[in-house]
């Protein structure tokens, strides 16, 4: 069954692998590139197919700019970022993408452009992107294929992912000097359960959110950290209060005592702890750049495995990118064997500054 299985997706492979070279060559003589002329440009839809709500998070300060120059943004992308970007008021449509979905409505929408963030080059992306029929298809690091109208170069592992974005901004004759900003309009609905959540604590000097778990084993905490965090941080000369922030399930399995968590958890209930919150720590990106979107202070720690589309530095592309983070880039392979002394001064300078700082 093993073998049988493996030759099937190999067989899968070989005419992905073909039907992705016909894509291409269909369109081997397409004219040469032009200038790209954002005058011609009114409708835009931005691409973020894989649901990953880092790249979501980073996307929403691109939107917010073209949108704020009269430009009309919409989203494809599937149901968690959709969930994120709910009631954002520089979002015109968020389309929910489905793997091999019908595009009548997006081709009746009449995109003038199409803006692909990713390097990903596989025959389903090009097949989607054929198929949308846009007047322009913006991308990069796409030079040798035709289909794309336009192709920024960006290969940079020594910049900050938001500069990718900024390339977007730059190529519809933007100029922006300001801080690039991420946008999150938030639920009011998980606001108020946070609320409830935190009022179970009492008074407090700080509240705390902790986030152990990410999209890649390797990056987790494991239980023996939390459980230190915990006890070391309600050990401190104040009162504090924790909050865990992850799918409730796997918060419930750790067992932890003298921590809170939202039962029955959404992305947006992590996006309403963080906002709630004072002071936010965690290994995960996405969590990274929500807590970088309501400015707060953190600390995030990261191991120093590269990017898989890539092979560029994740922790330095990834990276909080502003002040009042601290982020942890640790030697181990697996963040769960990082000892908590190589975490915690950092943590307790935070949380001491903080209360500090109200005194």
């Amino acid at each position: 069954m093993r073998i049988l299985k493996q030759l099937t997706r190999k067989k899968n492979a070989f005419f992905r692998g073909i039907k992705f070279n016909l894509i291409n060559y269909r369109y081997r003589n397409k004219p040469a590139r032009k200038a790209f002329d954002p005058a011609a440009v009114r409708r835009v839809l931005l691409l973020r197919l894989d649901d990953k709500v880092g790249d979501m998070v980073v996307t929403t300060g691109c939107a917010r700019i073209l949108a704020e120059r009269g430009y009309q943004v919409s989203v494809l992308t599937g149901p968690i970022c959709s969930e994120i970007l709910a009631g954002s008021e520089f979002i015109q449509q968020v389309y929910l993408y489905r793997p091999r979905m019908s595009l009548n409505t997006l081709r009746a929408a009449g995109f003038d452009a199409v803006i692909d963030f990713d390097d990903v080059t596989s025959y389903e992306r090009f097949k989607l992107l054929a198929d949308l029929r846009a007047t322009s298809v913006i991308g990069f690091n796409k030079e040798p294929y035709k289909l794309y109208d336009h192709s920024i170069a960006f290969f940079d592992g020594n910049s900050h992912i938001s500069l990718r974005y900024k390339q977007v901004v730059k190529l519809f004759g933007i100029v922006d000097d300001r801080p690039y900003h991420y946008h999150l309009p938030g639920c009011r609905h998980e606001r108020e359960k946070v609320a409830r959540l935190l009022s179970q604590a009492g008074e407090v000097e700080l509240r705390i959110a902790i986030n152990p778990f990410t999209a890649s084993e390797d990056k987790d905490f494991c239980r023996h950290q939390v459980a230190t965090l915990i006890e070391r941080l309600h050990a401190l000369p104040y009162r504090v209060c924790i909050v865990m922030v992850g799918r409730s399930e796997k918060i419930r399995q750790l067992g932890l005592d003298m921590a809170l968590y939202i039962a029955d958890s959404t992305i947006n209930s992590a996006v309403e702890v963080i906002r709630s919150c004072d002071l936010v720590i965690t290994p995960d990106t996405s969590i990274v750049h929500i807590a970088r979107a309501f400015d707060k202070p953190m600390v995030a720690v990261y191991n120093k495995r590269k990017l898989k589309n890539t092979g560029l530095p994740g922790y330095h592309i990834w990276a909080p990118g502003y002040d009042k983070a601290k982020q942890i880039v640790c030697e181990e392979a697996n963040v769960a064997d990082v000892a908590i002394e190589s975490v915690w001064p950092v943590i307790k300078e935070q949380a001491d500054r903080l209360v500090a700082a109200r005194s």
